[in-house]
């Protein structure tokens, strides 16, 4: 008898463990957890998570010049980043394992991925509630916010938004209306605790979508020639987030009823644009938010974010990386398209909108489809197939 062992399969697992390292740590860093994980034992997680990966790679990759391409475009990325910061960010990890993520199947990933950061999610929220890290709570005149172990109450609604779009899409038509009514509950009752309006409607707007697609199937077929329209959405995000922010201060009524339903994002925008302006390298700012410290502690310095990602990126890493990535997610909106993942290349075009009033999304572990950043690099686009993707 014959034994035979999938060395495919167990390859795979190099990329699950490699991934799910860099997810659960970078997640911990941005909670009360933070104080017991040093900087050098984030920097170490990382360095692994990239070495199983490329491990993974080594092994599976047979001839493939299309790493070329995607080495010179990490390259240049990485180095606007260097230049714009003036020192090594972990932000330049996730873009190498992104890279690296190029031909790995992301359905199947997406599988794996998301009982991870659920897992993780969960375990936060419960060490909060049973004391064993601070469940900081901020009153203010207008509402009462729990920050459920994290150091700001959007970092667990935006997380929550997170595994809502992951779901929905691993789930597709299939998904149960048991499940969809789980979420929302889910989604409410994070809404209750963190009162983050804007991103528990976002998530809303993700479980209505899929009971859209489970009473009707064949809806985003139908509507495929309207859909051709949301290909630059990530274009004109950018370009309407500029324009906008840019014609603030002479804003009528309008724009300002708008920009106090958005919490003043608008306004803040347009103050840090007036303030530092925009280069092709970017420039190394340092915005004060209403986020904590390790120790539970806000910064007594003048307020002043950017919530918009545009206009962050834009601002921080330089118009010349803003080009790019805008550039590589339009063409990956425009392959998805051309492959007919309609359900994928609409989640997408949300999260483009979204991205105007969370500059989260701009990380990986908030915002896991940003690993189709580098579907235009992958070996063989043509295995992508109408039921799912076969290869990134």
């Amino acid at each position: 008898m014959k034994i035979k062992i999938d060395l495919s399969s167990l390859n795979d697992w190099l990329v699950y463990f490699g991934v799910s390292l860099y997810i659960v740590v970078s997640i911990l860093t941005t909670t009360f957890f933070s104080k017991y994980i040093h900087g050098s034992f984030v920097h170490l997680i990382s360095i692994l998570s990239i070495f199983l990966i490329s491990l993974h790679n080594i092994i599976v990759r047979k001839k493939d010049f299309s790493v070329f391409g995607a080495a010179f475009t990490l390259g240049i990325m990485s180095l606007l980043i260097y230049f714009s910061i003036g020192s090594f960010q972990n932000y330049i990890y996730s873009l190498i394992i992104i890279f690296l993520l190029k031909d790995f199947e992301f359905d199947k990933l997406v599988k794996f991925v998301l009982p991870v950061i659920i897992s993780v999610f969960v375990f936060i929220i419960l060490s909060s509630k049973l004391g064993i890290i601070q469940d900081y709570i901020e009153i203010s005149a207008t509402r009462i916010r729990h920050y459920l172990g994290f150091r700001y109450s959007l970092f667990p609604s935006t997380i929550m938004l997170n595994i809502v779009a992951l779901y929905v899409y691993s789930k597709k038509e299939q998904v149960t209306y048991k499940s969809l009514l789980a979420l929302t509950l889910a989604v409410l009752w994070i809404f209750l605790q963190t009162n983050s309006r804007l991103t528990a409607l976002s998530s809303m707007a993700f479980i209505l979508l899929a009971i859209l697609l489970k009473r009707f199937p064949k809806l985003l077929t139908r509507i495929r020639y309207l859909l051709v329209f949301l290909i630059p959405s990530y274009i004109f995000a950018a370009v309407a987030s500029y324009v906008v922010a840019g014609k603030y201060t002479s804003a009528g009524s309008g724009l300002r009823a708008v920009d106090n339903f958005l919490g003043g994002r608008i306004y803040l925008a347009s103050k840090s644009l007036y303030n530092y302006g925009f280069s092709w390298l970017g420039k190394n700012i340092q915005w004060v938010g209403n986020g904590l410290n390790a120790d539970g502690q806000r910064s007594t310095m003048s307020y002043l974010y950017v919530d918009n990602m545009y206009i962050q990126v834009l601002q921080k890493y330089g118009l010349l990386y803003l080009i790019i990535f805008v550039t590589l997610l339009t063409i990956t909106l425009f392959i998805l398209y051309r492959k007919k993942q309609y359900l994928l290349f609409l989640i997408l075009s949300i999260l483009a909108v979204y991205a105007m009033i969370d500059d989260l999304t701009f990380n990986l572990y908030y915002n896991f489809f940003l690993v189709l950043l580098s579907l235009p690099f992958a070996v063989n686009p043509k295995k992508i197939e109408k039921d799912g993707i076969n290869q990134l």
